[in-house]
């Protein structure tokens, strides 16, 4: 029974201990005027918010830096890709203003391949003569005997020639299927499309420096310094036997009707090996003498006897432009000698083309 009284105590003061801090965890103390102070519950639970707080600025902090770090990852790849499309562009499409083909001394090679996308426009000094040095000598020794070097009036003479005699030019472009659909239909002599290639080639003049606005424009206007001279389709056929640049020429020193050369590929076959145009450069040196170099030499330890004909010996070709043939490809070009140029020669299949040349309406400058 004592026992029991015992533990009856207790257990009734530790009721009454708990109470005690009960009502002491709910009571206020004494505060200045205007100022309330928590009960002790309620300072825990604002203790607890504060470790909440930090919780949530820790929280922010790395969102903060994950935004960053995707942010500058983003940028990176765009870098990356804008360099990429860089690169590509000069590898396989080639530029739409090239203004480096004839005051660089460093010479090259162009092949504008038919799996390119050409756009491409260049401007270059206008050459007259190269029956005169310094271009005599360099071209003789490739040149066929019965081509021409000069004629009267010159080029740079004519009504119709660039204003400034720097701004020559050759150019190729893609995409211009509707004039081949119209050779097609109406052949090279319908007028419709002997107008077109007249605008966007006054076009090239008449704005000199400025590369061609392919704007849609051309197929409504009428040339009006420019009217068509000789037009005709050929096909080339294989001719393995036949030296590459036995047919270089300059077409204005060739006739007077040529002051302007267009040529417009067709549908050329899936086996068609050769069959390029290759335009030559005449490059300036830049020593501060006047001295040219031209992209095509003989082989000096291959030559053969002098009686032999210039179109046999091995000529090596090391500064110019190769255009691939390609349908709906259109290559402008002005006629004068800085444009010297030959068909090279198809070694499998066929190379169907149109040709167009063009005259001045009138004949010189007045």
């Amino acid at each position: 029974v004592d026992q029991r009284e015992q533990r009856t105590e207790t257990s009734q003061s530790m009721q009454q201990t708990r109470r005690r801090r009960h009502h002491a965890g709910t009571t206020t103390s004494a505060s200045p005027v205007g100022k309330t102070v928590l009960p002790l519950s309620t300072a825990t639970r604002g203790d607890g918010g504060g470790n909440n707080r930090l919780g949530s600025s820790s929280s922010n902090s790395k969102k903060r830096r994950l935004l960053v770090f995707v942010t500058i990852l983003v940028i990176i790849l765009f870098i990356i890709a804008i360099a990429l499309s860089f690169l590509l562009r000069i590898d396989h499409h080639p530029q739409s203003l090239r203004t480096t083909g004839h005051g660089n001394t460093q010479q090259e090679v162009i092949r504008i391949a038919s799996t390119d996308n050409a756009d491409m426009t260049e401007f270059i000094p206008c050459i007259d003569d190269v029956s005169v040095e310094p271009y005599f000598s360099k071209i003789d020794p490739v040149l066929a005997e019965h081509r021409h070097k000069s004629r009267n009036p010159a080029h740079s003479e004519l009504s119709c020639s660039p204003p400034n005699k720097q701004h020559c030019f050759r150019c190729v472009y893609d995409g211009f299927d509707d004039l081949l659909e119209l050779a097609q239909q109406h052949g090279d002599g319908y007028s419709g499309i002997q107008n077109q290639i007249a605008v966007l080639i006054e076009s090239l003049i008449l704005k000199p420096g400025v590369p061609l606005q392919r704007d849609g424009n051309h197929r409504d206007a009428l040339p009006t310094i420019l009217q068509v001279s000789v037009h005709r389709q050929k096909t080339y056929q294989t001719e393995k036997t036949k030296p590459t640049f036995d047919q270089l020429h300059a077409d204005y020193l060739e006739s007077a009707s040529y002051v302007y050369t267009a040529i417009l590929y067709d549908d050329t076959p899936d086996n068609l090996l050769g069959g390029e145009t290759a335009l030559v450069n005449f490059r300036q040196d830049d020593n501060g003498q006047g001295d040219v170099t031209f992209g095509l030499t003989s082989s000096v330890d291959l030559l053969p006897p002098r009686q032999e004909s210039k179109s046999e010996q091995p000529i090596v070709f090391t500064d110019g432009l190769i255009v691939e043939p390609k349908s709906g490809r259109l290559v402008l070009f002005s006629s004068g000698a800085e444009n010297f140029h030959a068909p090279m020669a198809v070694r499998q299949g066929e190379r169907p083309t149109y040709h167009f040349w063009f005259k001045c309406k009138q004949v010189v400058k007045e």
